[in-house]
């Protein structure tokens, strides 16, 4: 099935496609909106979504090699098991690269990436990998992350608020100016050499 014939879309809104383990190829798409869509482990070949909006879709497993991602929204969307490092980041990245907001993200790769200012909020992100990720400011206000991965992330300024799950070592990670909250907030010393006592 070939959904898309252009090589361009721009504003457009998408609903109820039906492309699970389809390919799509050069294909860019301007401030369009995917509604009720399956993309389920679809391969993206550089695309580019630019000011996007996943609406309610399905994008568990999709393949991304060297497509383009700026100022993406997925919202309740499942997005489990991508590998965000194989897309084609800008040396320099720029905010608000990714926002996920009520998603499930589970089991997804973000090692390395350059995402100050993305927003994971009220997500189910476990088994996520955000190692030597430069992560600053971004928001995880809400998410479940348990047994994902923390190690040299800079995390400065970033919200764990409501956040549940985590384990990240303060020694290494950079947590500056990050935001917790008890009671989760005491798994931060569980990589201390300290006794604590009620």
């Amino acid at each position: 099935m070939i959904a898309f014939t252009e090589d361009e879309y721009y504003d457009e809104t998408f609903n109820d496609l039906q492309l699970a383990n389809e390919e799509l190829s050069s294909v860019r798409f301007y401030d369009c909106t995917f509604r009720n869509c399956d993309f389920s482990e679809a391969a993206f070949s550089a695309c580019k979504f630019s000011g996007c909006t996943f609406e309610s879709c399905n994008l568990n497993f999709i393949k991304i090699l060297d497509s383009e991602f700026a100022d993406v929204s997925f919202v309740k969307c499942k997005v489990v098991g991508v590998n965000w490092t194989e897309a084609d980041w800008p040396r320099t990245a720029g905010r608000r690269m990714l926002s996920f907001n009520q998603c499930t993200i589970s089991h997804s790769t973000f090692i390395g990436l350059k995402l100050p200012g993305c927003a994971i909020v009220d997500c189910m992100a476990k088994n996520a990998d955000f190692r030597e990720a430069e992560l600053a400011d971004t928001s995880f206000a809400g998410s479940d992350l348990t047994e994902s991965l923390f190690g040299d992330t800079t995390l400065t300024g970033a919200d764990f608020s409501r956040a549940t799950g985590y384990a990240i070592n303060p020694t290494q990670n950079r947590i500056q100016k990050a935001k917790f909250m008890l009671p989760e907030a005491t798994s931060l010393l569980y990589n201390m050499d300290i006794e604590i006592v009620d």
